[in-house]
């Protein structure tokens, strides 16, 4: 089918946070439908925040995920082609709410990718 519908479905994950490159970087996993996925988002900071880098707002940030990271699970929307996860999504605004870090809204999507294995971030 050419013009499939895309479904969503909203997920609670795990997940990891790594700075690769200096910058953030989120690999929400966990079991969807007997299936292990590993939904890795790269980001970046939107430019008109740039001055979080010297103001400690960033080091804030990243100390909250790493914080976080492999206690507490966050909301992941899952977009399914066929039936199947196709791609996902990481909304910044719950994952603010979720982290109580409203900062974390500066954070702006650089890259993605959806994996049915553990891949490094």
């Amino acid at each position: 089918m050419l013009f499939s519908k895309k479904d969503y479905e909203t997920v609670l994950m795990d997940f990891r946070f790594a700075e690769p490159d200096g910058f953030p970087a989120i690999q929400a996993y966990g079991e969807v439908d007997g299936q292990m996925y590993y939904c890795n988002a790269y980001y970046s900071i939107r430019t008109r925040d740039y001055a979080m880098w010297e103001d400690g707002r960033y080091q804030r940030i990243a100390d909250s995920l790493r914080a976080a990271s492999g206690r507490v699970r966050i909301e992941v929307v899952l977009i399914r082609k066929n039936g199947s996860p196709a791609d996902f999504r990481i909304d910044t605004e719950r994952l603010a709410k979720t982290l109580c870090a409203p900062d974390i809204r500066a954070l702006e999507l650089a890259g993605w990718g959806l994996f049915d294995s553990e891949t490094e971030l």
